[in-house]
């Protein structure tokens, strides 16, 4: 394997001048550097990870926690993850809990284990009671996508403005006509974008009866099963906002199901914006919550306790914004 000091002889510098030029140090010209970049590429010299680990007392590793990589918001977040962590040339290693506690608490162990330089926690990912006991001893983490109202205050947190994403949804099916509509949610862990719809809703004079809110658990089959409820209501709701894609996609095979039309019959209205909803017919209007933003921001922070430059825990939320489709419309009776 080559080493530096074969670099040095074959250049004819000293191996300090070599590692000056590899490490970015300004105290080599440019040309020298070209010559010693080009040495090592010739005769295949690569960096000795561990070594520069344990100089400058890092892994160069993160770990990255999520609920499952099935769910499509979640691979888009964790790619995003992965491309600016490689930016600073850090790499991903990536567990999926599948919500179990157990396996949240065993992953964060065999993390710190291979002394990761910190953790990225995703919602649902792991027990609060858990990731508070190895932040407390000292290891970095910051959780993304967090929505349980039990957040603890001290740890950092990038999330969407999920109050605002509802509010967004509400808005825009009022700027349509709807006047009568309905909910699909998965509480309690969605409730700040059931509360932003009521929210546009009641300054609006619309009270939501219960009866329009429907329990789901973010997968389409829930979608499905709860719009069947509200279509077998006496009156149907003109549009339905459901507080994740996968369970307006759902929603929409109810609809079809019934010999009904998305959206000359019912409106349809999504959140997450996930890369298929643009490929299904109609297309999903929904609001999208700014993926790489999201994955700049729980990095931002993390790198700010990695590097010692943080000193009070910072909540970054991240904006969302409305992606309007065909999948909304005003209502048939106008």
């Amino acid at each position: 394997m080559a080493t530096m000091d074969d670099i040095a002889k074959a250049v004819g510098v000293s191996k300090t001048t070599v590692t000056n030029a590899l490490t970015g140090k300004t105290n080599v010209s440019d040309a020298m550097r070209q010559r010693i970049l080009k040495c090592a590429q010739e005769i295949g010299y690569r960096p000795n990870a561990l070594a520069r680990s344990l100089a400058q007392g890092k892994t160069f590793t993160i770990g990255l926690m999520l609920p499952s990589i099935a769910n499509p918001f979640y691979p888009e977040v964790a790619e995003a993850i992965e491309d600016i962590a490689r930016e600073a040339e850090y790499q991903i290693l990536l567990c999926n809990t599948h919500k179990n506690v157990a396996l949240g608490r065993q992953y964060i162990e065999r993390l710190m284990s291979r002394w990761v330089d910190g953790c990225i926690i995703m919602e649902e990912s792991m027990d609060t009671a858990d990731f508070l006991q190895r932040f407390q001893q000292g290891l970095p983490i910051v959780l993304c996508d967090w929505q349980r109202q039990e957040t603890p205050s001290n740890v950092p947190l990038a999330v969407g403005d999920f109050f605002q994403a509802g509010a967004l949804a509400a808005q825009h099916l009022l700027d349509l006509g709807h006047r009568h509509v309905a909910v699909i949610v998965d509480e309690p862990g969605q409730a700040l974008r059931l509360q932003g719809f009521c929210s546009v809703l009641q300054k609006a004079g619309i009270s939501l009866s219960r009866e329009m809110i429907q329990q789901g658990h973010s997968m389409p089959e829930s979608g499905y099963q709860a719009t069947k409820k509200l279509l077998a209501h006496p009156v149907q709701p003109t549009a339905i906002f459901a507080t994740t894609d996968l369970m307006a996609f759902g929603a929409l095979d109810a609809i079809i199901d019934e010999g009904l039309n998305v959206p000359h019959d019912i409106s349809l209205i999504g959140l997450d914006d996930i890369m298929v909803s643009t490929y299904i017919r109609p297309a999903l209007t929904t609001v999208n919550i700014p993926k790489e933003q999201l994955a700049r921001e729980a990095l931002t922070l993390l790198f700010s306790q990695i590097n010692g430059d943080q000193k009070d825990p910072i909540t970054r939320l991240v904006e969302p914004f409305l992606m309007v489709r065909q999948s909304t419309a005003p209502p048939r009776n106008g």
